[in-house]
C-alpha cells in the first residue's frame, strides 16, 4: 500500500474543522466519507451539512482540528 493511500484510509469517518485563508477560504465542518487519489494528490470527500465538497490535501495553508463527536 503507498503512503499516500494509507494516510487517506485513516481519515475515514473523520470529523474535521477545515480551515483555510488563502484564494479560496474554507471554514467548515465536515465527515470525511471517501477519497481519490489523482496526480499524486489525495482529494477527501467530505460530507457537510446535506451536500459533499472536495477538498485537497495539498490547499495552500489548510489547518484541521478533529472535531469530538
Amino acid at each position: 500500500m503507498q503512503f499516500k493511500e494509507f494516510i487517506a484510509k485513516q481519515m475515514i469517518g473523520k470529523k474535521l474543522h477545515f480551515k483555510c485563508d488563502c484564494l479560496f477560504p474554507i471554514d467548515t465542518v465536515g465527515t470525511i466519507m471517501s477519497y481519490v487519489i489523482e496526480n499524486n494528490e489525495i482529494i477527501f470527500k467530505v460530507a457537510v451539512e446535506n451536500k459533499f465538497i472536495d477538498i485537497s490535501e495539498n490547499h495552500p495553508k489548510l489547518n484541521v482540528a478533529v472535531v469530538n463527536q
